[in-house]
């Protein structure tokens, strides 16, 4: 007998328990599989939840720590439980968790899944013991977290030039840079990225701007290549809903490097910017290259 592994999250609900049959119907009628599907109290009278806090110290060190707050009594949670037959597809399946949560939310009401309280990850083994390895609300710091600052002195980076942002450009960032899965961050940084070069001069659609600021004023063709792919990645997102096959982290943060050179005038910080930029890009194809 194989260990099964499995991925447990509790969700904040106003579902009854008369209604569980009902749900359970709709996700086999739609396709979902190895799912089961409960209503649940806090195990415990003084239950807590875990949340996650990223700070600094003193010394500009990134710490991501959790600590516990209390859950009301009483609650009711509904529990989604999947069942994976390796760690690396239970990994795989976090998008799935929050399709099937959404799916929820669509056709009964968002209250049926309000909020994401627990993540659980236990695994059965061979002689069906459970061994839970964690309960934790989910939460870690991004890259955007953990990057060095910018303090550069050649050229001196606070004589850099910025075009003027636009607001909207400027709402989409604050929500991407709060996000806790990269898919979501780059969705929003795409729009921004769009917002932003929707404001270069010269007419015609976003992508000829986009050839025309990049490959044409920039005169980088490396540059300009890879938002071409990230684009790419985008439509297989936006369209397609294909998220599994794509590492979101490195998008996000080639997207970051081509928005910094979308929002910068002329001046030797951009030109310093595009060479970081073209270094990056070269070493992740040849990081890519030598996977394969």
């Amino acid at each position: 007998m194989r260990s099964s592994f499995l991925a447990e999250t509790l969700w904040s609900s106003s579902l009854q328990q008369a209604d569980l049959p009902r749900v359970r119907d709709f996700l086999e009628n739609n396709g979902f599989q190895s799912i089961d599907v409960a209503l649940t109290p806090p195990q415990k009278v003084h239950a807590t939840r875990v949340r996650w806090s990223t700070y600094y110290d003193a010394t500009g060190h990134c710490i991501s720590q959790n600590y516990s707050t209390p859950i009301p009594v009483g609650s009711m949670f509904l529990k989604l439980t999947f069942n994976y037959d390796s760690v690396d597809a239970r990994d795989a399946g976090r998008i799935q968790n929050v399709l099937v949560a959404n799916a929820l939310r669509m056709m009964f009401g968002v209250p049926i899944a309000r909020e994401l309280v627990l993540v659980r990850h236990a695994e059965l083994d061979c002689h069906g013991k459970s061994i839970i390895f964690d309960i934790s609300d989910v939460g870690f710091a991004s890259a955007f977290d953990v990057q060095n600052l910018n303090t550069y002195d050649s050229p001196p980076i606070e004589e850099a030039k910025l075009r003027p942002m636009p607001l909207e450009a400027s709402t989409l960032l604050d929500s991407a840079f709060a996000q806790r899965y990269p898919y979501e961050r780059f969705i929003l940084m795409w729009l921004a990225f769009e917002a932003v070069i929707h404001t270069h001069s010269g007419g015609g659609s976003n992508g000829k701007k986009r050839h025309r600021y990049f490959y044409k004023e920039l005169g980088s063709q490396v540059a300009s290549e890879e938002v071409k792919r990230i684009f790419k990645i985008r439509n297989d997102t936006f369209k397609e809903g294909r998220l599994n096959d794509v590492n979101f982290d490195q998008m996000c943060w080639s997207l970051y490097a081509a928005l910094q050179l979308a929002m910068m005038e002329d001046c030797p910080q951009r030109t310093a910017y595009l060479a970081g930029y073209e270094d990056y890009i070269k070493t992740q194809a040849n990081v890519v290259a030598n996977h394969f």
